[in-house]
């Protein structure tokens, strides 16, 4: 964990805070060697136990709740997916020394895409896709809604503080013409698609790839639930280029609606991060910095 904390009500983790929940909750496991994950996360802290697991653990009260709704989605859509998704091995309970539930999951191979060293991005454009079509045709009755799933009446109350945040940042980035992006996005059309599920986050550090830089693997399910899937194409700009946003917007067959809508989510999402994690999540920065310029890489006009 960052020494500059990311959030002031953050609770800090070692791994013999680690080991001391294990040993407590989960014996079998308590011989274990426990590691600390690198991450950019900004809700949960990763501990990799033994050579299968992974314990995930909030760091601030919101990620509490995220634990059962997560091990519940993930139950739900596993066997809708070709990619892997990690299982839920075990939910773990506060108790005196740490104050949120948390869960053990299983660890899946591969490794983070670094969006400036694909090694095959239109083969990573398509594993995308595929998996985003797997996601849309799993069955919806009683999900929940997605974090990003409102369509364009949440993009639009979202306005006052996208602006706000882009004045932050003016320094670091175009804001004039990302303003022109957001203001193209909110004058476009809703969804007239019937809400499918969406996993809501598909930033770089959620996405597992191989050697081959395929994907394998998408981690981090709290957000998802259903809603207008333009809520989904935060990999876009996230994690492909210009090459790769054509593939998969043509595998996709996403409309100039939909597509203007998910330039409105991924501005957005990385302009509201950029000044709150500027000076204590350098991943977050970098994220979020990529995807404002590649918005403003494209013709969207």
């Amino acid at each position: 964990m960052a020494d500059v904390k990311m959030h002031d009500d953050e609770v800090d983790l070692s791994p013999a805070d680690v080991r001391r929940l294990v040993a407590a909750q989960f014996p079998a496991w308590a011989r274990l060697p426990v590691e600390r994950v690198p991450s950019d996360g900004t809700v949960n802290t990763m501990f990799r136990l033994g050579d299968d697991k992974v314990v995930r653990l909030p760091i601030i009260v919101t990620g509490s709740a995220d634990v059962e709704h997560e091990s519940d989605i993930l139950a739900r859509l596993q066997a809708a997916l070709t990619a892997e998704v990690p299982r839920l091995l075990g939910r773990g309970a506060p108790d005196a020394g740490y104050p949120f539930a948390w869960s053990v999951l299983e660890w899946l191979p591969g490794r983070i895409p670094d969006p400036e060293a694909l090694v095959d991005e239109l083969a990573l454009a398509d594993g995308l896709a595929d998996f985003l079509l797997e996601l849309r045709a799993a069955p919806v009755d009683g999900a929940p809604a997605a974090y990003r799933g409102g369509g364009l009446d949440q993009l639009r109350g979202l306005d006052e503080p996208v602006r706000g945040c882009l004045a932050q940042v003016a320094d670091l980035v175009d804001a004039t013409r990302l303003t022109e992006i957001w203001a193209d996005a909110l004058a476009g059309q809703p969804s007239t698609d019937p809400p499918a599920w969406l996993h809501s986050d598909l930033l770089p550090s959620n996405v597992l790839v191989d050697e081959t830089g395929r994907l394998t693997g998408v981690l981090d399910w709290p957000t998802a639930g259903v809603g207008d899937t333009s809520g989904d194409l935060l990999a876009a700009w996230n994690i492909l280029g210009p090459g790769g946003r054509d593939r998969l917007r043509a595998r996709l067959a996403i409309d100039d609606g939909a597509w203007s809508r998910g330039r409105g989510w991924a501005l957005a999402q990385a302009t509201i991060a950029l000044p709150y994690y500027r000076d204590t999540n350098p991943g977050m920065r970098r994220m979020a910095l990529r995807a404002l310029t590649q918005l403003t890489l494209d013709t969207w006009a």
